[in-house]
């Protein structure tokens, strides 16, 4: 199998080396604009190349995997499945946009392929996908991050929040996913996992605490169901190669790629 790779980031490469020894696996071509990324990488897994034409490369390649930003699932993942190739999307928060995600989908339907996304940095999805299968009552989500998490976002300029002044846990923000994804797009990809898998962007509940003692991450989910409650906490670690990235959620698309090539797959 040859795969393609969106962006040789931290997660890029991180994928890169976890695919290296599976002999399943020829070629793993990158699309990426810092060309000299690729060509670093390249030295270090023969495997790796670069591709500076998307659709010619994907002519070659059988599974496409992004982890570039929301920008790349754009501009590159519907001619991904215009072309029928299955698609593994990290930078979920892109489907806040209906249309994409609906032309997406779609697309998927018609060229017979399929749209992966990986659980990314937190437990209990399998058990929300489940659940969902009949009646959900509620779901929220409550994550819990350092003001460094959080810095540079416009967001708290407009509502007049200066994070360097919270001095114990406060609640930055209480809504809905599709707002929250907008808001934080670089941190709350969790919500749009969330709100995909079970009640939709206008009804899963965000909640956003500011801890300035919090040296990691954590997410709470809650799900009352017709099935049952379900509770579960992740407290992530920051991944080396990026600190703003959770370790969890750089292992997860390397774990839903490997599912994807095998023929095995707990908890489907």
């Amino acid at each position: 199998m040859n795969i393609c790779i969106i962006g040789c980031g931290s997660i890029g490469r991180r994928l890169a080396r976890a695919l290296e020894n599976m002999d399943e696996v020829e070629n793993i071509h990158f699309i990426e604009r810092k060309k000299e990324k690729v060509e670093a990488l390249a030295e270090e897994i023969a495997k790796v190349k670069y591709a500076d034409d998307f659709e010619d490369i994907l002519e070659k390649c059988q599974l496409v995997v992004e982890t570039a930003s929301q920008g790349a699932v754009k501009e590159y993942v519907p001619k991904a499945l215009e072309k029928g190739k299955d698609v593994v999307v990290m930078s979920i928060g892109a489907f806040v946009d209906d249309d994409l995600r609906e032309k997406c989908k779609l697309l998927a339907k018609q060229n017979n392929c399929k749209i992966y996304f990986p659980s990314g940095a937190i437990c209990g999805i399998d058990g929300l996908s489940a659940a969902s299968t009949e009646e959900i009552e509620e779901v929220i989500l409550i994550s819990y991050k350092s003001p460094k998490a959080l810095k540079d976002l416009k967001y708290f300029a407009k509502q007049g929040i200066k994070l360097g002044d919270i001095k114990k846990p406060k609640v930055v923000y209480e809504g809905f996913a599709r707002d929250a994804v907008q808001h934080f797009p670089k941190n709350v990809n969790v919500a749009a996992t969330i709100a995909i898998a079970g009640l939709g962007f206008e009804r899963t509940r965000v909640k956003i605490i500011v801890d300035p003692k919090a040296t990691r991450n954590t997410h709470r989910l809650i799900v009352k169901s017709k099935s049952g409650e379900i509770e579960s906490w992740t407290t992530n670690l920051p991944f080396p190669e990026n600190p703003r990235t959770s370790y969890l959620a750089a292992l997860s698309v390397i774990s839903a790629v490997k599912k994807i090539i095998g023929n095995v797959w707990v908890g489907a």
